[in-house]
């Protein structure tokens, strides 16, 4: 009982001592760096040290950061122009027909090749001869069949085969419309020209006056193949009161659309030393192509002024 009450007072004793010596230990020891001021103490102290001096810790100036990236001088770059696209070469002859037109008066005319069968020329002045178109078309001529035939047919408008369906869509565009049309003659050959000239001559006619109702042989422009005679119905004799039915007006309202033009207009015809050289006919269309015969219709020019322009002559 005794040892045992004694290791309990040494026990005690022992704490006690380390107690005391912990708390002298926090006395006498200075503070770290991180603390601002030593503050008083009463125990041991660093060489230099007086009891009325605060010690403050050394102030670091912040280090500026620069996070922007300096443009790097670069040589001044010359502006360059746009190209311009060059003029398309002009033919000698479209440079002609341009200048022509502007002493007229005129716009500019349609880039056209006047040397294509599109413009053949047959008048007084340009005899075709013995020419034959290269292949020939077959309309029905009320328009009642549809099919274009390539082998002879008598009893059907004959044309050149290359405007066969052009011409078709221009009639059937009148009968659309409502009204009649009747295609009552296409081509003529040079054989059949000369027939109906010389019965003309017989019917009376001095032989200049003959030529400007029906062409000489040779030069007829029926014998282009690129011309067509339309009626409102089957007209053995034609003359200018076809003007006024309702077919002609549509035709020659409609004609350019489909690339053709009324070939011998009023005041472009008339007599042998007319501009075409034959009587106005109000049934006589002529296919030049949708271009030239907008810009002949246009601009009131018959097929010779047309081509003139271009120095066809």
């Amino acid at each position: 009982m005794k040892n045992r009450v004694g290791r309990i007072i040494i026990g005690i004793l022992a704490l006690l001592f380390l107690g005391f010596y912990t708390y002298r230990q926090e006395q006498i020891h200075w503070h770290s760096d991180d603390v601002a001021s030593w503050g008083p103490a009463t125990g041991l102290h660093p060489e230099g040290f007086q009891a009325d001096t605060v010690i403050t810790a050394p102030q670091e100036t912040p280090v500026q950061m620069s996070y922007s990236t300096e443009t790097p001088d670069l040589p001044a770059v010359e502006p360059t122009e746009e190209p311009v696209p060059a003029e398309p070469e002009v033919s000698p002859t479209l440079q002609l027909a341009r200048d022509n037109a502007a002493a007229l008066g005129l716009p500019a005319p349609p880039d056209v090749d006047v040397e294509s069968w599109e413009m053949m020329l047959a008048n007084p002045w340009h005899p075709i001869e013995t020419y034959q178109p290269p292949q020939m078309g077959y309309l029905n001529m009320t328009l009642s069949e549809t099919d274009i035939q390539t082998n002879y047919n008598p009893n059907r408008c004959a044309v050149d085969l290359r405007i066969a369906d052009q011409l078709f869509a221009f009639a059937q565009g009148c009968k659309d419309a409502g009204l009649p049309v009747y295609l009552s003659s296409g081509y003529r050959s040079y054989d059949e020209q000369s027939y109906l000239f010389q019965r003309k001559i017989g019917q009376g006619y001095a032989e200049d006056v003959a030529a400007t109702i029906v062409a000489r042989p040779g030069t007829s422009e029926h014998q282009t193949g690129l011309a067509c005679d339309i009626t409102d119905y089957y007209r053995e004799t034609k003359d200018s009161s076809l003007e006024q039915t309702p077919t002609y007006q549509w035709l020659r309202d409609n004609c350019a659309d489909y690339g053709f033009v009324v070939r011998y207009p009023a005041d472009k015809s008339g007599s042998a030393d007319s501009v075409t050289g034959i009587i106005y006919e109000p049934w006589h269309f002529r296919y030049v192509g949708v271009e030239a015969a907008h810009y002949m219709t246009d601009n009131n020019l018959c097929l010779e002024e047309f081509l003139a322009l271009y120095g066809v002559e």
